[in-house]
């Protein structure tokens, strides 16, 4: 698409021109088209998030803005193209960009001065940038005043130098904007969950050169405790606060939150369709009502509700077994047998679980019997514990553990929960010991053991028992 020749005389141009100036979807419209040879699809949460980030820089408002929103669902583009219009708008502006690693800040600060360089942003301003020396994603445009421009870091990163906001602008001059704070996966360790809060709160706050620079959140939710859970007040951060001090973080913000799912029905269905969602939420919900509905529940985590038995013990012959060890303290042995198996046409994951209270060197005798009874090929057990002492000793598997506990069990003992069928001789306290996990539980080998099996088991086949 060749800008020019559709808009040919520079009568069109300045048209044009204001009418992007005015509009920052007009401004997405034009520039993504000349750019990408495409439209750009704009959904009805569009429409509310643009409102939203025009009433900051047409100083309407000065609050600050928290917007979460699924992930995929544009966030990061709609941003790069706003902070690209609002210096067409006024060159002499500051933003403190930031993210959750120096790549992505790299990735997004590139990409904001491609849609600069580009054939319909250059015709219209036709803005000369000047890099950085010390940094990649750091720049200004030419003929700027005061401290103007893009100022990036990562979240935990060196923010000497980066600001938010210009004094020598009158009105809206620039704005702290914080995007996907927290990679996906980390939100899981608390303690890079405080961190981030830490970095917010006691840093980048601090950068903010006028009392009246917007902060601007844009991230999908990951944990009750996020930087959006900080300040809104929820998670442990909202513990014994009484209502109205719960709602006080709302004087100071406005909110656009986006749900991918409404009233039963995708809110983009192109993008991820009703079914798919519908599925996640039933498979792993702790993943959809946190990223998809931002409405995180770590109680989620511990809901293993609902035992399903097999009536046939031989469904499990010829399956894998998995010894899970504990030392120091009170010992402990798990001990899961496991086969995948079609019922009905559905695959179905056939348990059997046996804890000891004892050493695994005092339960390997019986181990091996009820290897035997059960007909079990190949037994695995990690080496991170005993250096492989227990695998060697006993012909099992070994193999070294380096997925952090948590995650593991929600990935695979949650997310096949409701396809598990467990053997009937299946030890009380093995069952129980997984219905009452959480994150923080003391005890966990019965959960571990059963999450590290089926991941063995959904990665390889079964080996057949030697007769």
């Amino acid at each position: 698409m060749i800008f020019t020749e559709d808009f040919k005389t520079d009568e069109e141009r300045g048209i044009l021109k204001l009418a992007c100036e005015n509009s920052l979807k007009v401004f997405i419209k034009v520039v993504h088209y000349y750019m990408t040879g495409s439209h750009f699809t704009f959904k009805s949460f569009h429409e509310e998030i643009i409102e939203q980030l025009e009433a900051r820089a047409k100083y309407h408002t000065t609050k600050n803005l928290l917007i979460n929103l699924p992930t995929g669902f544009g966030k990061s583009i709609i941003i790069e193209y706003f902070k690209s219009w609002c210096f067409a708008r006024n060159k002499n502006i500051c933003f403190l960009y930031t993210s959750y690693s120096d790549k992505l800040i790299q990735k997004l600060s590139s990409e904001i001065m491609e849609i600069i360089k580009s054939e319909p942003y250059q015709i219209m301003w036709g803005y000369s940038l000047k890099k950085d020396k010390k940094s990649k994603a750091n720049w200004s445009i030419e003929g700027s005043i005061g401290r103007a421009g893009l100022t990036a870091g990562s979240i935990g990163g060196t923010i000497t130098g980066l600001d938010a906001g210009n004094p020598a602008v009158e009105g809206f001059c620039g704005a702290l904007i914080l995007d996907d704070v927290m990679k996906a996966g980390d939100e899981m360790y608390e303690t890079k969950r405080d961190l981030c809060v830490e970095f917010y709160t006691r840093k980048l706050t601090t950068r903010l050169r006028r009392s009246d620079v917007p902060t601007i959140i844009i991230m999908q939710r990951l944990h009750e405790d996020d930087l959006t859970g900080y300040i809104k007040n929820e998670g442990k951060y909202g513990n014994n606060l009484t209502s109205e001090q719960k709602e006080k973080w709302k004087k100071h913000w406005d909110e656009v939150c986006i749900k991918a799912l409404v009233d039963e029905k995708s809110v983009w269905e192109e993008k991820i369709s009703t079914e798919m969602l519908l599925e996640e939420r039933e498979r792993t919900p702790w993943v959809f009502y946190a990223q998809r509905q931002q409405e995180p529940n770590t109680n989620i985590n511990t809901n293993f509700k609902g035992l399903n038995f097999a009536d046939n013990e031989a469904l499990i012959y010829n399956g894998i077994g998995l010894v899970d060890k504990s030392f120091g303290g009170a010992d402990g042995t798990a001990f899961a047998i496991a086969k995948m198996t079609k019922i009905d046409g559905k695959d179905k994951i056939i348990i059997f679980g046996k804890h000891w209270d004892k050493h695994i060197d005092d339960c390997i005798a019986e181990i091996k019997a009820l290897r035997y009874k059960y007909k079990t090929g190949s037994i695995y057990t990690e080496n991170n514990d005993d250096k492989g002492f227990t695998a060697k000793a006993n012909n099992f598997i070994q193999y070294h553990e380096d997925m952090n506990k948590h995650v593991k069990i929600m990935n695979y003992l949650y997310s096949y929960w409701k396809d598990i069928l467990f053997l009937p001789e299946t030890d009380e306290f093995f069952i129980r010991q997984i219905q009452s996990y959480n994150e923080n539980a003391l005890h966990d080998d019965c959960p571990d053991a059963c999450a590290s099996i089926i991941r063995q088991l959904t990665k390889r086949p079964s080996i057949e028992f030697l007769h």
